[in-house]
């Protein structure tokens, strides 16, 4: 069975995100518009709402960074 990652709230994954590079370019409604400093072409994008962001937009979003999950939540970047 696969590694289990721990789940982000918005504001974590806003914070990792930023780590990363990411910057925040535009918000519609409760959707958060970032950067990509790895792929320019793919922006980030996710809704912001109150609890946990659900681990398969979290891992669309790694793939979208072009990292593996490992890297996203080990803070090598």
């Amino acid at each position: 069975m696969g590694k289990k990652f721990p789940s982000l709230n918005c504001r974590q994954l806003d914070r990792r995100l930023r780590e990363l590079g990411c910057e925040p370019l535009r918000t519609a409604g409760s959707h958060r518009h970032y950067s990509n400093p790895f792929r320019p072409a793919r922006l980030i994008t996710f809704a912001w709402h109150s609890g946990d962001v659900p681990r398969g937009i979290i891992a669309d979003i790694c793939d979208d960074l072009g990292l593996t999950r490992d890297d996203f939540y080990s803070g090598k970047f």
